[in-house]
Formats: C-alpha cells, sequence, structure tokens
C-alpha cells in the first residue's frame, strides 16, 4: 500500500498525528511505502520516506499516486485529496495542544465529517483500523474529480455554516469561498 502522509506548511510541529502514523504502521503488519511530509515536526513514521516539505508537483503526484492519504485538516490539503478521489483520514490541529492557533481545523473536519467526505482519527488504533482496510482492499480511492468549481458549494455552505456558531469567521468565510471554487459537488461525488 502507498501512502501519503501531510502535515501542511504550519511552522509549528505535528508530532502527534505522525507519533499516531507511526504506531498504526507498526500495528498494521501489512508493507507500507510512500512519503511523509513532516515540516519541522520531530516524529518520522517507519517504512515511508521524509521529507521536510514538497513542491506543488511532487505533492500533487504524491495525491494521485497514494492508495490513502493521512493528513492535518488545512483547506488546501482536504480540497486536494477529496479532488484526487480520497476520502482522507484526518487529524485536526487543536489549539490546547499547541498544535495551531486557533480550533478552526475542527469546525472544517466536523463538517465534512457530516458530508462523508473525510474521516476523523481519534487515535493510533483507529487509524491503524482504517489503513488495514485500505492494504485489505476493502476500501479504494475513488477516481478523481473533474475541475469543475461548483462542486464544492454545499460543502463550503455547511462548513460556514457551522456547528458551533451562527457565523463564521471572516477568514474562514474567504477560505470556505475558496474552497467551493475548486471542488466537486456532493451530488456528484455520490454517484
Amino acid at each position: 500500500m502507498r501512502l501519503f502522509v501531510t502535515v501542511g506548511n504550519a511552522l509549528v510541529p505535528f508530532d502527534r498525528l505522525l507519533g499516531w502514523v507511526d504506531e498504526a504502521i507498526a500495528a498494521l503488519g501489512e508493507p507500507v511505502s510512500g512519503i511523509c511530509q513532516h515540516g519541522p515536526s520531530r516524529v518520522r513514521p517507519r517504512g515511508l520516506e521524509a521529507r521536510e516539505g514538497l513542491s506543488r508537483g511532487d505533492f500533487d503526484a504524491e495525491m494521485a499516486g497514494a492508495d490513502a492519504v493521512v493528513c492535518h485538516a488545512g483547506v488546501g490539503t482536504l480540497w486536494s485529496a477529496i479532488r484526487a478521489g480520497h476520502r482522507p483520514l484526518v487529524v485536526p490541529r487543536r489549539a490546547g495542544l499547541g498544535e495551531i492557533v486557533n480550533d478552526h481545523q475542527l469546525e472544517i473536519v466536523d463538517a465534512l465529517v457530516r458530508e462523508g467526505r473525510i474521516v476523523r482519527i481519534e487515535g493510533a488504533a483507529e487509524l491503524a483500523t482504517w489503513l488495514g482496510r485500505y492494504a485489505h482492499g476493502e476500501l479504494k480511492r475513488g477516481a478523481p474529480m473533474r475541475e469543475d468549481p461548483a462542486r464544492l458549494e454545499p460543502v463550503a455552505a455547511a462548513i460556514a455554516e457551522g456547528p458551533a456558531r451562527a457565523r463564521a469567521p471572516l477568514a474562514g468565510r474567504a477560505l470556505l469561498g475558496a474552497l467551493a471554487l475548486l471542488g466537486p459537488s456532493i451530488e456528484r461525488m455520490r454517484r
């Protein structure tokens, strides 16, 4: 199984995610190859080629070639994964753990989980279970999506509505607007 792990371009390490990946690969008992884009993180998951950063071309190539994607909840990363036909296994960064300045990734993840577009991961054992399903062929990525900007409008609307607040913050609305221009429609993904 080829795995693509990415923590994005944040300047803060995301060792929690990479530690879970390392534990999950160890528990999996299946051969795993692929790339881990680790940024400033200290943990290097076994079996994966470690890269601090990737060019846009390398990022897209890894996304296109991976059987499964494990990532943070950055909007650009999620959009790229969904567009490439993945249902990414997502660990949102948390402000309370010093991984990010606020918990906007939790809101994004909650909205996309409700849409069935991503899987929220809460620990190494859960990640190992999901990776095992990919490794044993129970789950497979879908076909890449067309470049239709209207496809993610329902997702952007759901995210903008948010689970806990009546109105998303200005920066979140701007990100969601950008996401709506680039992604697939829910109806198209369900086909």
